[in-house]
Protein backbone atom coordinates (compact mmCIF):
# COMPACT_ATOMS: atom_id res chain seq x y z
CA UNK A 1 0.00 0.00 0.00
CA UNK A 2 1.33 3.43 -0.95
CA UNK A 3 0.43 6.61 0.89
CA UNK A 4 0.67 10.01 -0.75
CA UNK A 5 1.69 12.12 2.21
CA UNK A 6 2.98 15.07 0.25
CA UNK A 7 2.38 18.79 0.49
CA UNK A 8 -0.77 19.88 -1.32
CA UNK A 9 1.26 21.75 -3.97
CA UNK A 10 2.81 18.42 -5.05
CA UNK A 11 -0.58 16.73 -5.54
CA UNK A 12 -2.68 19.56 -6.99
CA UNK A 13 -1.63 22.48 -9.15
CA UNK A 14 -1.91 25.16 -6.48
CA UNK A 15 0.12 28.23 -5.65
CA UNK A 16 1.38 29.69 -2.40
CA UNK A 17 -1.62 32.03 -2.47
CA UNK A 18 -3.99 29.04 -2.20
CA UNK A 19 -5.79 28.04 0.99
CA UNK A 20 -8.25 25.34 1.95
CA UNK A 21 -11.52 26.70 3.35
CA UNK A 22 -14.40 24.83 4.96
CA UNK A 23 -17.66 26.75 5.12
CA UNK A 24 -21.25 25.50 5.40
CA UNK A 25 -20.20 21.87 4.96
CA UNK A 26 -18.28 22.60 1.76
CA UNK A 27 -14.50 22.23 1.48
CA UNK A 28 -12.75 24.13 -1.29
CA UNK A 29 -9.31 25.31 -2.25
CA UNK A 30 -9.34 29.00 -3.09
CA UNK A 31 -6.72 31.15 -4.78
CA UNK A 32 -6.59 34.61 -3.23
CA UNK A 33 -4.80 36.23 -6.18
CA UNK A 34 -6.63 34.66 -9.12
CA UNK A 35 -8.91 37.05 -10.98
CA UNK A 36 -12.45 35.65 -11.29
CA UNK A 37 -14.08 35.09 -14.66
CA UNK A 38 -17.76 34.74 -15.54
CA UNK A 39 -19.32 31.71 -13.80
CA UNK A 40 -16.54 31.13 -11.24
CA UNK A 41 -17.44 30.15 -7.70
CA UNK A 42 -15.91 32.57 -5.21
CA UNK A 43 -15.68 33.04 -1.46
CA UNK A 44 -17.08 36.44 -0.53
CA UNK A 45 -16.89 38.55 2.61
CA UNK A 46 -20.08 40.46 3.38
CA UNK A 47 -19.26 42.74 6.31
CA UNK A 48 -17.37 39.99 8.15
CA UNK A 49 -19.67 37.12 7.17
CA UNK A 50 -18.35 34.63 4.62
CA UNK A 51 -20.40 32.89 1.93
CA UNK A 52 -19.97 31.00 -1.34
CA UNK A 53 -21.28 32.68 -4.48
CA UNK A 54 -21.14 32.44 -8.26
CA UNK A 55 -19.84 35.55 -9.99
CA UNK A 56 -21.39 36.97 -13.12
CA UNK A 57 -19.40 39.65 -14.92
CA UNK A 58 -21.99 40.96 -17.43
CA UNK A 59 -24.30 42.10 -15.90
CA UNK A 60 -22.25 42.54 -12.76
CA UNK A 61 -23.77 40.44 -9.95
CA UNK A 62 -23.19 37.64 -7.45
CA UNK A 63 -25.53 34.71 -6.91
CA UNK A 64 -25.29 33.15 -3.44
CA UNK A 65 -25.81 29.46 -2.64
CA UNK A 66 -29.35 30.16 -1.44
CA UNK A 67 -30.20 31.85 -4.76
CA UNK A 68 -30.03 35.51 -3.69
CA UNK A 69 -28.90 37.98 -6.37
CA UNK A 70 -26.48 40.64 -5.13
CA UNK A 71 -25.99 43.53 -7.54
CA UNK A 72 -25.70 47.30 -7.88
CA UNK A 73 -25.31 49.06 -4.51
CA UNK A 74 -25.11 45.78 -2.56
CA UNK A 75 -21.76 44.96 -4.22
CA UNK A 76 -20.08 47.94 -2.54
CA UNK A 77 -19.97 46.12 0.82
CA UNK A 78 -18.73 42.81 -0.60
CA UNK A 79 -15.13 41.69 -1.04
CA UNK A 80 -14.08 38.63 -3.06
CA UNK A 81 -11.71 36.65 -0.83
CA UNK A 82 -10.68 34.11 -3.44
CA UNK A 83 -11.67 32.03 -6.44
CA UNK A 84 -12.45 28.33 -5.98
CA UNK A 85 -9.95 26.22 -7.90
CA UNK A 86 -10.81 22.78 -6.47
CA UNK A 87 -13.64 21.32 -4.39
CA UNK A 88 -12.89 18.50 -1.97
CA UNK A 89 -15.60 15.89 -1.50
CA UNK A 90 -15.73 12.67 0.49
CA UNK A 91 -15.89 9.40 -1.36
CA UNK A 92 -18.48 7.94 1.02
CA UNK A 93 -20.48 8.87 4.08
CA UNK A 94 -20.85 6.49 6.99
CA UNK A 95 -24.58 6.71 7.68
CA UNK A 96 -24.61 3.63 9.88
CA UNK A 97 -24.65 4.51 13.58
CA UNK A 98 -22.30 2.70 15.94
CA UNK A 99 -23.78 0.57 18.68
Amino acid sequence: MTFLLQPLQHILSTRETSSMVELNGRRCIIDKQRYPVNGDTVLIDISGMYEWAMIMIHPRRLITEDGAFLMDDLLEDIAVVGVVTHEITTMHEDDRPTI
